[in-house]
This record gives structure tokens, sequence and C-alpha cells, in this order.
């Protein structure tokens, strides 16, 4: 796909998205999420690399060079000062993610990223000043509770990787919201918005390894001697781009909550795949049963979403459709002005019932 038809289909905005465009960015955040996560979770705990700002760091940088090379954006120091809260946040969405990662076993992890739902809800209620219907909160109570069902069979309490999670819940639902609704992102193309939030936390991840002497510790680490392992890292580096943009562009198109939503769906299958990939997880029935009902949950909020979308399109369809007696046509009839065009269908409706139907009343909404 060229830069320029990429940058208008990111463009548009989330109304009018038919359901399969919905459903494609769902699953291209989702598939995009799992192969980051595991690979940085192999490099944190098969080959002991515990430098998650380097990791940042290098992910950071790719996006960078990529974004330049592929929008060739041009570079705006407005820009760069109204994104600065958004590349903030960015940073220390994508490092606390990344300790989380390390931190805890796969299953944990997933459990508490849940709370991601709860934040977005609340942020989206008091910031917003958005309401859900109880459809929405019943499925949202059921992934949350389905998480604390998970998280009490948790016999290896980190408080350092919990801490880690949870800020992470904080703030990634912090930075789907700015990247909404913050003003400064209307009209900016994905790409670029990439580009210079990339751009942005390379000197803050910098500073912080300066800070945190990662730095000089990197240059005695023994995997990076370890080719197939440098391997592994290059794939983690590539793969934030990945996660990156498909964010931007589930987010974008679909709202905050569905993206929540989809990354719910996405941590019940790495759950599976997770427990039997890394040697950290033991198994225990309470854990099925809270991911079953957590699982159950993300389902029903994300198959209720796309059905009203899908019904949403038929309406917008059903308003696009010519009536029976038009306007332009009553007036190619009648030879009348625009401002008499009013009065002429009010008095065809008083003589023809059907007539006053099809000009009048509004199509039926499915809602």
């Amino acid at each position: 796909m060229s830069s320029s038809s990429m940058d208008q289909q990111q463009q548009q905005g989330s109304g009018g998205h038919k359901p399969m465009v919905r459903i494609a960015s769902i699953l291209y955040f989702m598939g995009s999420s799992m192969l980051v996560q595991f690979t940085t979770k192999a490099i944190f705990t098969t080959y002991q690399f515990h430098f998650p700002l380097t990791v940042a760091l290098l992910q950071m940088t790719f996006i960078s060079i990529v974004t330049f090379i592929v929008a060739n954006p041009e570079v705006s120091l407005g820009l760069f000062k109204s994104l600065a809260p958004l590349a903030v946040i960015n940073v220390l969405n994508v490092v606390s993610g990344l300790v989380g990662t390390g931190g805890l076993n796969v299953p944990m992890f997933i459990a508490l990223r849940r709370f991601t739902l709860l934040f977005t809800i609340l942020l989206e209620r008091f910031w917003l000043k958005q309401t859900h219907d109880w459809p929405t909160l019943s499925a949202m109570g059921i992934m949350i509770g389905g998480a604390l069902i998970a998280a009490l069979t948790d016999m290896t309490f980190s408080l350092y990787g919990y801490s880690a999670v949870l800020c992470n819940d904080v703030l990634t639902s912090l930075y789907l919201i700015m990247v909404k609704n913050a003003p400064v992102t209307r009209g900016l193309t994905t790409t670029r918005m990439l580009f210079y939030n990339s751009t942005m936390s390379i000197p803050l991840l910098l500073f912080a390894m300066y800070t945190r002497n990662e730095l000089g510790r990197l240059s005695t680490a023994p995997q990076l001697q370890n080719p197939e392992f440098v391997v592994v890292l290059f794939l983690a580096s590539a793969l934030g781009l990945s996660i990156n943009h498909s964010t931007f562009i589930c987010t974008r198109i679909n709202e905050p909550l569905m993206t929540s939503v989809a990354g719910n769906l996405k941590n019940a299958v790495m759950t599976v795949v997770g427990a039997f990939a890394f040697p950290d997880f033991v198994f225990d029935p309470a854990n099925t049963l809270g991911l079953t009902l957590s699982m159950t949950g993300a389902i029903w909020y994300a198959t209720r979403s796309a059905l009203k979308a899908r019904q949403k399109t038929m309406k917008d369809t059903l308003l696009q459709q010519q009536p029976v007696i038009g306007k332009d046509r009553l007036r190619k009839l009648s030879g009348t002005s625009q401002d008499d065009i009013q009065p002429i269908i009010l008095h065809q409706g008083r003589n023809d019932s059907l007539g006053m139907r099809m000009t009048q009343n509004q199509p039926f909404s499915p809602e």
C-alpha cells in the first residue's frame, strides 16, 4: 500500500466505517500485540535480558526511521511542542509494559492488564463526560471479575511487577483517549503521528538510561554475543512499529474502549499459549474459570459493538436514499422555488397519506 493511500485511509474518522473494516483493524491490532508481547517476553524470560529501556529505545528508533522514510513528514517545531505530552505518556506506557512483561508470568500479566478496561471507562466518564449503557458495563464487569478471580490464585506476588502493570493500565487508557480525542492529533495521519511520537521519545529514553546507568551495564551483557538473541532483539524492535501503528489504526476506526476489549480478546489467546510456552506458569482451575469469564465478557462486548456498527451503516444507507417525492424532483415538476417546497410537501401529504409518510417520517431505526 502506498503512503498516500495509507494516509488517506488513516485520516478518516471512526464514523462511517463498515463492520468488516472495524473487524480487520481489531485483528491487526490483536495479531501485532501478540507477536510483540511474546517476543519481548522471550527476551526477558528466556534470554534473561533485563534491559527494558534499551528495548524501548530500539523500538522507538526503528519507528522513527521507518516512518520518516515512508511518509517524509514535514518537521514542525510547533507540532513537536504540541505532541510532547503524548510522547511522555507513550514512553511511560511502553516502559511500564515492558517491565511488567518481564516481572510477571503471562497469565498474571494478562489478568492485571484487564483493569485497563476499568480505567478507560472511568476516564471516559469523568474526563469526556461519556456514559455507557448497562450491557457495556455488564460486559466490563464480567471481564474485570474474571481477572480478579485469576489474580486471587497468584502465589508469586511481586510488588514491583504488580505496580508496573497497574501503571501500564492507567497509561494505556490515557494514551488511547488522547490519541482519539486530543485536538492536536486531528488532521495528522497515523504515520506522521508515529514519527513525532517516536522521535520525541528517543531523548527521554536516553535520559532515563543514563540516570539508571543502563548504558554502562549494557556493554557487559553476554546476550549481545549470541547471534540468535540479536535476531530476536531486532524482531522485537521491528514489531514495535507494528503494535504502535495498529493501536493508532484500531483506536481511530473504533473507540478506545473497543481497542481495550480487543486487547483482552488477544490476552485470552495469549494466556493459553503462554501457559505452555514459558516455564513460569503453574496451572490452577480458578485461573481457567476467571479467564473464561473474562473472555466471555470480551466476546459479548465485541459482538455487540460489531452489530451496532452494522446497524448504523444500514441506517446511514437508508438516510442517503432518495425519497419517492424528493425536493429536487418536486421543484422540477412544479417550477416552485426552494422556500415554497415545504408547504407543497405538506399539502401533498394531506391528500396522500403515503406521500406524507415518505416525505416526513424518518426511516426506521434498527436500534
